[in-house]
């Protein structure tokens, strides 16, 4: 790589890195889960004990962030920024190396894809993941095993479905290496892997024992319509959406062949296309398995970018690139909730979908909703904290999905005497009743915490906040 590379991947990275400054000031994330990594940072870092933010575990970014958990939210979001856009840089330099044209226009296309931009400036490990298992594509096409193999390591350290990608990169390499190198390559490669993941999982196996290998989900998985919003509209946004439509009906109904597509020196189309395909399959089975969060798609996201990469013309790549911005700030569907939603604009036309209200809004886009979420949840969050203190002493306040986020804005003004609890079983709640403790539950966690044990009960012990 030439000095004029080096300067075009240094200002495209930076370019990158300020489109995210200004979402980096709002709390760690619109997610319950990145509040509880700041909390379960704060007490590893201050009680030297490891304990996982959740089950499986994410113990590579739960002991960085350990390491830094003093300096707060804006310092968590901007380690992601740094992270996310060194992936994108990797995702860059890969195709460069596998001589893909408009591979800068390919990487624009994945760092405005609306799911990827919004998990770039928060706190949760989507977007850790992502970039390492980029920065391992990017040394197997340098023939780099055993950095390729540890940078894989490292995306399983933060997130442990990153594990899959172990299918489409061993494809890969008994595909791009000659006969002669490929065992090699591949051992280097393993040993290097499995050391990585005992080295990154040892304090969860530690303290969990074989028990850590499990998730545990205690809700019901939701119906169609919002499944498929989260798989589609939520990873790409509308614009994008329907572009990338249009593209693959163009690309049908002119009858392309992947043999035709030929935008590099070395023909190897057939095994990154089967790559591609690999790893789309993988973690699409996996979100259709569980589809709770549409960030759960973003494994899947290079991939996706890749194929369009290998089919589309110049201009076409950048109408497609063009579409994803407008997606993350424009013509947006979003949940229109007055605590978890998005505040709609004066333009917004909203309409319900399976019991849920949601605006179609042509002034926020994905990102811009995600920003209004933040701020929406703050303020739900501040006003339950003033509630709070006005509440009898021992008062138990079941918060479900606010919990994380409750402790961390509440601490130094909290009443000391308040126990906000996740979810609680009945035994517990009777427990809390006969020993005179006022018990309330927050907006909609009556429903959940029944929800949560499969029983009818909270009502009778816990009223509204």
């Amino acid at each position: 790589m030439n000095k004029g590379e080096y300067r075009n991947l240094f200002f495209f990275s930076l370019a990158v890195i300020c489109s995210r400054i200004p979402f980096v000031f709002n709390g760690y994330g619109s997610e319950e889960d990145a509040w509880a990594l700041a909390l379960v940072a704060e007490r590893i870092g201050t009680t030297g004990i490891y304990e996982v933010s959740r089950l499986p575990g994410h113990p590579l970014q739960e002991l960085i962030y350990a390491a830094i958990y003093a300096y707060g939210a804006v310092f968590f979001n901007l380690l992601t920024v740094m992270i996310s856009t060194l992936g994108i840089l990797s995702f860059v330099a890969m195709l460069q190396q596998f001589e893909i044209k408009n591979a800068y226009w390919s990487g624009g296309a994945l760092a405005f894809t609306p799911i990827i931009y919004i998990n770039s400036t928060n706190a949760m490990d989507y977007t850790w993941a992502m970039a390492f298992i980029l920065m391992t594509g990017y040394f197997i096409s340098n023939k780099n095993a055993v950095l390729a193999g540890f940078l894989l390591a490292m995306a399983v350290g933060c997130r442990i479905t990153s594990g899959a990608m172990l299918i489409p990169f061993t494809f890969l390499i008994v595909n791009i290496l000659p006969s002669d190198q490929k065992t090699k390559f591949l051992t280097r490669f393993l040993i290097s892997l499995f050391a990585g993941i005992a080295i990154f999982y040892a304090p969860v196996f530690q303290k969990y024992g074989t028990g850590f290998f499990s998730y545990y989900e205690h809700f019901p998985i939701p119906g169609f319509a919002k499944n498929f919003y989260k798989g589609s509209l939520a990873v790409w946004g509308l614009p994008a959406l329907l572009t990338g439509c249009y593209f693959i009906v163009h690309l049908l109904v002119k009858k392309k062949k992947t043999e035709e597509v030929k935008f590099y020196e070395k023909d190897i189309s057939k095994t990154l296309l089967l790559f591609c395909c690999i790893t789309v399959l993988l973690y699409t089975i996996a979100f259709i398995q569980v589809p709770l969060k549409a960030a759960f798609m973003i494994p899947a996201v290079p991939a996706i970018v890749l194929l369009f990469t290998l089919f589309l013309q110049r201009r076409q790549l950048m109408v497609l690139t063009t579409s994803l911005f407008l997606s993350c700030f424009f013509f947006g569907v979003n949940l229109a909730d007055a605590h978890r939603g998005s505040k709609a604009s004066p333009l917004a036309f909203t309409f319900t979908v399976s019991g849920q209200n949601v605006a179609f809004d042509p002034l926020s886009g994905l990102v811009i909703a995600d920003r209004s979420k933040q701020i929406l949840r703050k303020e739900y969050v501040m006003s339950v904290l003033d509630k709070a203190e006005r509440l009898p002493s021992k008062s138990v306040i079941i918060s479900g999905w606010w919990y994380s986020e409750i402790l961390v804005r509440g601490k130094g003004r909290t009443n000391e005497n308040n126990i906000f609890r996740h979810y609680i079983d009945e035994e517990e709640l009777k427990w809390y009743q006969e020993n005179k403790y006022p018990i309330f539950f927050l907006e909609e966690q009556d429903t959940f915490n029944d929800l949560r044990f499969q029983k009818i009960f909270t009502r009778r012990y816990a009223t509204a906040l």
